[in-house]
């Protein structure tokens, strides 16, 4: 509940039929037998994650924040929204169990607030460092790295950390094409994101030189079902 509410604010509190985020901090605190300010707070924690508000952007996300931004980041408002009022009614028809994961140790992080920080930081470090080349941005672009360059066949993952130490993790898609670019691959670390001196540490062929653990997780799904009775009763166009 808290993640959809930081996720989608205002549009969130709306749809619920609340007044406001403090009527919603109240009512759902109610309903849940939880005080309205760890409501609040539980929200705070994703904050970071959509820029809406600053929220908690100096803690790193828990392993359990962490399995639930894993299994509901892609789902569509409606189908997420459908979820919390389901949980919210008095006798809920769905039960929700999120994988349990081999992620132990919370300086493991999505591309939340600490992966843009790093990403900010490497753009400018790369202008400085390598002028003579232009970093294309595929972030949104599902192609398994951050940015790609004009000028050669390189790519570059970039991974933050909030501190000096700490483990990361890559997608399937990102570590299938390291395999694929082998040398053309760079990890692209980034320590103390949050310092005024972030550290960057840079790994080619990062799918040759490391041995990483395979991380399996459960993924919720919804789908909309429309009934043969519905269907019937219904004139097509």
């Amino acid at each position: 509940m808290a993640f959809y509410l930081a996720k989608f604010n205002e549009e969130a509190v709306q749809n619920l039929g609340y007044e406001g985020f403090r009527d919603a901090f109240n009512k759902i605190g109610a309903k849940l037998n939880y005080s309205p300010n760890s409501v609040k707070n539980r929200r705070d924690d994703f904050d970071p994650l959509f820029g809406h508000r600053a929220g908690w952007h100096q803690v790193e996300l828990g392993k359990s924040n962490l399995e639930i931004v894993d299994s509901f980041d892609h789902l569509s408002e409606e189908a997420l929204r459908a979820i919390v009022l389901d949980l919210l009614d008095e006798e809920p028809s769905v039960e929700i169990h999120l994988p349990i994961t081999n992620i132990k140790s919370s300086t493991y992080t999505t591309r939340g607030v600490t992966g843009r920080k790093a990403e900010a930081f490497f753009m400018k470090w790369f202008a400085k460092h390598f002028p003579n080349e232009n970093l294309i941005d595929t972030r949104d672009l599902g192609c398994g790295y951050d940015f790609g360059s004009e000028n050669s066949s390189r790519v570059y993952e970039v991974k933050g950390l909030s501190g000096n130490d700490g483990g990361v993790l890559f997608t399937d898609k990102e570590w299938k094409v390291a395999a694929e670019l082998q040398d053309d691959y760079y990890l692209i670390l980034v320590k103390d994101c949050f310092s005024e001196k972030p550290i960057v540490e840079i790994y080619s062929n990062p799918h040759f030189r490391f041995s990483p653990k395979k991380q399996l997780t459960t993924v919720v799904n919804v789908n909309w079902g429309i009934s043969s009775t519905d269907l019937n009763n219904t004139e097509a166009d």
